[in-house]
């Protein structure tokens, strides 16, 4: 028991200093903006600099797009995917902090579409795009809804501004500072279809020590209402 203490205030105090993390995110306007030089900017690095200094973890933080991001953080230990959905088929890959956001998935349509959605399963027969590796995506597959798979959700908001699909699956918390930061055709919401969490999942041989600071230092931030504008009260 007293071990456990000792481990419990050196998490919580910070007393050892822990090993560095890299945080691997999905470039994504207004929300992940990613400079010339990489650099990454915007609500969601503002967001992992407060983790950095709440949790006494150093992390650096690098923009790759999803596939990358994935095989990185499935291959090399110290690596974390920031985002993540929580699958069964990935439980045991990796370790888990959070959640760090909650989202609700939607789905958009242009404003001047007329069809009617009463249900997921009306997406049947339609041209439908979505984020790879996401919530949505899985959800889809799981419902058996063909869709067409990009990389970032710039590439599927102009696809459906130009009329390219009929609607686009998302997770509203990206869609939305997405959608203000590109501008365009204007959208509309179609369908909203329950909530999904959002995890950093370090790879499984990554030192359980820093993700545990993670793991509580998310957790304060929430008490604190500091992650409320990423979907957690």
């Amino acid at each position: 028991m007293r071990g456990l203490l000792v481990l419990l205030l050196a998490l919580l105090c910070g007393t050892a200093r822990a090993q560095q993390l890299q945080l691997l995110v999905f470039p994504n306007p207004g929300l992940f903006d990613v400079a010339a030089d990489g650099t990454v900017s915007g609500p969601g690095a503002e967001l992992l600099a407060k983790l950095g200094r709440v949790s006494g973890v150093p992390l650096g933080i690098q923009a790759l797009p999803i596939p990358r991001a994935l095989a990185t953080a499935s291959a090399t230990p110290g690596s974390c995917a920031v985002g993540l959905s929580r699958t069964p088929e990935r439980e045991a890959a990796f370790h888990w902090a959070g959640p760090l956001a909650s989202g609700a998935l939607v789905v958009y349509a242009r404003a001047d579409e007329t069809q009617a959605l009463n249900g997921p399963l009306d997406l049947r027969g339609h041209g439908v795009v979505v984020q790879r590796e996401s919530a949505a995506a899985n959800w889809l597959r799981e419902q058996g809804i063909a869709a067409q798979e990009v990389n970032n959700s710039v590439t599927a908001l102009r696809m459906l501004q130009a009329r390219r699909v009929d609607f686009w699956f998302v997770n509203e918390i990206a869609a939305e500072r997405v959608i203000r930061a590109e501008g365009g055709a204007p959208l509309k919401h179609q369908l909203t279809l329950g909530r999904v969490d959002a995890y950093v999942a370090c790879h499984s041989a990554t030192p359980r020590e820093p993700v545990d600071r993670l793991h509580l230092a998310i957790q304060k931030l929430r008490r604190q209402g500091e992650l409320a504008e990423f979907g957690l009260r």
